[in-house]
């Protein structure tokens, strides 16, 4: 998933924003369960039909299209509203060739889904505790999306890429490159690095932070210990 961010002098947040950023992440999340149920649901139909790249395309619209429709009220709601529910919809997908692909596949699941927790539990405590303005890690954190992003394309084209050590070593580095970013949105959060920015992108990119980081702990886990049927 592409992540957006600039940086520039802080600037502290309002609580009231703060909290509505964290309210609308809440209501993502909420969403994004939604999104897996609808995407278990129908999955046959979605992956026959052709819907789910109509589906991934949009949400691509939807992440590139924020600078514009986050400041449009009552657009940015709906807008804001559909990413997670078409989020959960496509990932699930994924979620079920771990399932079926995997016979530990459930046990690395909900071993992600804790690892998730937990790393986002402590990348709060570090962002809100540490006296490091992390905003300098911004450009440094690009690149390495930029890179990240390269090596999953190459991987789609050349074979000897898909091996595992190389998948263990790009997923534990998508680990460490999310997390990272998770720290540098949720002191983001605090102390706001970007003149204009509303809650709505704030709290987009926070959930980018939380569902690619799932990703990559799931590729992780399932390079080291990951027993194929």
């Amino acid at each position: 998933m592409p992540h957006s961010i600039a940086h520039n002098r802080p600037v502290v947040l309002s609580a009231s924003t703060e909290a509505q950023t964290y309210l609308l992440f809440a209501v993502a999340m909420g969403l994004t369960v939604l999104g897996v149920f609808v995407g278990l649901r129908f999955a046959p139909t979605l992956l026959n039909s052709g819907a789910y790249m109509i589906l991934l395309f949009a949400e691509l619209g939807i992440v590139f299209t924020s600078g514009w429709w986050s400041k449009q009220s009552p657009l940015n709601y709906l807008m804001f509203g559909l990413f997670p529910l078409f989020s959960g919809i496509t990932i699930t997908p994924f979620l079920l060739m771990v399932l079926a692909g995997y016979v530990n596949g459930a046990s690395i699941l909900l071993n992600a889904l804790a690892s998730t927790t937990f790393m986002a539990a402590g990348a709060a405590v570090f962002a809100r505790t540490t006296r490091w303005n992390l905003s300098g890690m911004g450009n440094a954190l690009f690149l390495g999306l930029i890179g990240l992003i390269v090596m999953a394309l190459l991987q789609l084209f050349i074979p000897a890429l898909r091996a595992p050590q190389f998948e263990l070593i790009l997923s534990g580095g998508g680990v460490v490159l999310f997390a990272l970013f998770l720290a540098f949105d949720l002191q983001r959060i605090q102390h706001l690095g970007r003149a204009g920015a509303n809650p709505f992108q704030l709290a987009l990119s926070l959930y980018l932070d939380i569902f690619n980081l799932f990703l990559y702990v799931v590729r992780f886990m399932l390079a080291i210990s990951g027993n194929r049927r």
